[in-house]
This record gives C-alpha cells, sequence and structure tokens, in this order.
C-alpha cells in the first residue's frame, strides 16, 4: 500500500480502555500515517481502570489517565458517545452523536460487570468499574458505613481493603466455597482466605444474597448482614450487547470471536482486550 493510500484511510477504535489506547499508540508507533479515531463512551480522558479500586476511591489519586499526549500523535478522541451498532456492508459505526465512517474499525469495548440480580435501581447499591462509580462511592467510605461486598473475586478484594482502610466495617459474602474459586486453583487462592481475617473484614462463603432490604442484606440461609452500602463484584461479561444485530459472530459467552490475527467474521474489523476471544 502506498503511502499515499495508506493516509486516505480510517481506524476506529471502539473503546477508550488499555486495549483501545494501546492499539491507536501503536498504530502511530508502527508508521500509520491514516486518520486514528478513539471512540469512548465515558466522557472523561481514556484512563486505565485498575487504581480505581484503591487510589482512586480513597481520594489519593484523582484520576488515572494514560500517559499519552494524544494530540501529538494525531489520534482524534471522540469521548461521551456509547456505540449503538455496526453496519458491516456500509462501514459504519453508529453512535448516539450518528454515523461515523471507517475503513478498518477495531472494537476494544472491553467487559461490563455482571449486577445482582433483583438490585437494579436499588439504593446503596454500587458496582465498581467506572470513574464515576469511584467518585460516587468515596462519600460512602467517608461516611464509616457498614459495608456488604458480593463477591469474594479480584474487586471484591481490592475494594474491601480499601474499605477497610477508610474505617469501614466490611463483610465479603461469596457463593463459592472460596475466594476466586473459579479463576485460580484451591491451593493458589487458599492464601486469600486468611487474608480477609488478616484484613479485619468478615468472609462468608457458601453465602448467597437473597435480597437487598434498607440497610442489611438478607442471604439465603436467612441470616441478614447490616449494610449501609452493597458493592457488588460478581464478574463481568463481554461488552457486546449492542453487536447483536451487525453480523460479527459472537461467542457463547457473548465474547467477539476473532482469529490469530485478531480478525472478526466480518470482514474489515478486527477485536482486541477483554470483549474479544482469539487462539
Amino acid at each position: 500500500m502506498s503511502e499515499q493510500t495508506q493516509a486516505q484511510r480510517r481506524v476506529v477504535v471502539v473503546g477508550a480502555g488499555m486495549a483501545g489506547v494501546q492499539t491507536a499508540v501503536a498504530l502511530r508507533e508502527q508508521g500509520f500515517k491514516g486518520t486514528v479515531t478513539v471512540i469512548g463512551a465515558e466522557p472523561h480522558q481514556p484512563y486505565d481502570r485498575p487504581p480505581l479500586s484503591k487510589a482512586v476511591l480513597l481520594g489519593k489519586a484523582e484520576g488515572s489517565a494514560f500517559d499519552v499526549d494524544f494530540e501529538a500523535l494525531g489520534i482524534e478522541l471522540l469521548l461521551g458517545r456509547d456505540a449503538l451498532g455496526v453496519r458491516p456492508e456500509a462501514h459504519q459505526l453508529d453512535t448516539e452523536a450518528g454515523p461515523v465512517p471507517y475503513d478498518v474499525l477495531v472494537l476494544a469495548t472491553g467487559a461490563e460487570p455482571i449486577r445482582l440480580p433483583g438490585t437494579e435501581g436499588v439504593p446503596g447499591v454500587h458496582l465498581l468499574r467506572t470513574l464515576d462509580d469511584a467518585e460516587r462511592l468515596r462519600p460512602v467510605l467517608a461516611r464509616q458505613h457498614d459495608i456488604v461486598v458480593v463477591g469474594a473475586g479480584w474487586i471484591g478484594a481490592e475494594f474491601a481493603t480499601a474499605a477497610r482502610e477508610a474505617g469501614c466495617t466490611v463483610t465479603v459474602v461469596e457463593a463459592a466455597e472460596r475466594p476466586l474459586a473459579g479463576a485460580l486453583p484451591a491451593e493458589v487462592a487458599a492464601p486469600m482466605t486468611s487474608w480477609y481475617a488478616d484484613a479485619g473484614a468478615v468472609l462468608r462463603t457458601h453465602a448467597r444474597v437473597e435480597r437487598v432490604e434498607p440497610g442489611e442484606v438478607v442471604l439465603d440461609d436467612g441470616s441478614r448482614v447490616a449494610a449501609g452500602a452493597v458493592v457488588v463484584g460478581i464478574g463481568a461479561r463481554p461488552a457486546t450487547v449492542w453487536l447483536a444485530c451487525s453480523g460479527i459472530e459472537l461467542g457463547a459467552h457473548r465474547e467477539v470471536v476473532a482469529d490469530d490475527r485478531l480478525r472478526t467474521s466480518v470482514p474489515d474489523v478486527y477485536a482486541v482486550g477483554d470483549c474479544a476471544s482469539f487462539p
């Protein structure tokens, strides 16, 4: 491909997280001369998510923006725009602000947290995935509530640590027999059980949430746990619902199916990061 032809090509990256940003930066580092546009659903400058569950949550950092000079790299940011769908035959991405044409589209929308059934819209029930989520939880920690964390996975462990550091009473409720049961072998995850005790958090395994009531969580054995706030960390799934009518192949868990070159089932559409499954 000639340099002139390449300069006319448009790459659109959907998703302003780690995978999307690194894709855009890598294109420039590899000498790509065409236009590169990164579209993000959140209004904030692209940022790294891991610090949200501790440093940002505790007010030790105001944010975790990537150290990338997008303007200098010639990367256009279109933020605060939800992606609504893809029309492969027209080479267009549909967004809230209207269609965006592309020559090459990269799907990098990541994963979205799984909500606790029956808690949609219930006051005091929180997720922790975005910068706005962390900002909403800061005053919760400042009030030193009794907090119930649902799920003893990575997010649950990080949040429990931060909440204890903030002076909150923390109970962690886990449906499995041990923390990280679905992620790590028993011998590797075993130290996590004592870690909760060392941190001053109560860990209750083999416990499922029956419902959330004002000021408490009711478990499936009928017991009640005081809860000024509930933080849910029971896993995540690929953020791909918006692709349902696109013709792009999705796997059994709604992940975008890609090959060893990250190509999807649709020409000129690639997938990277947590939304994708590839060899």
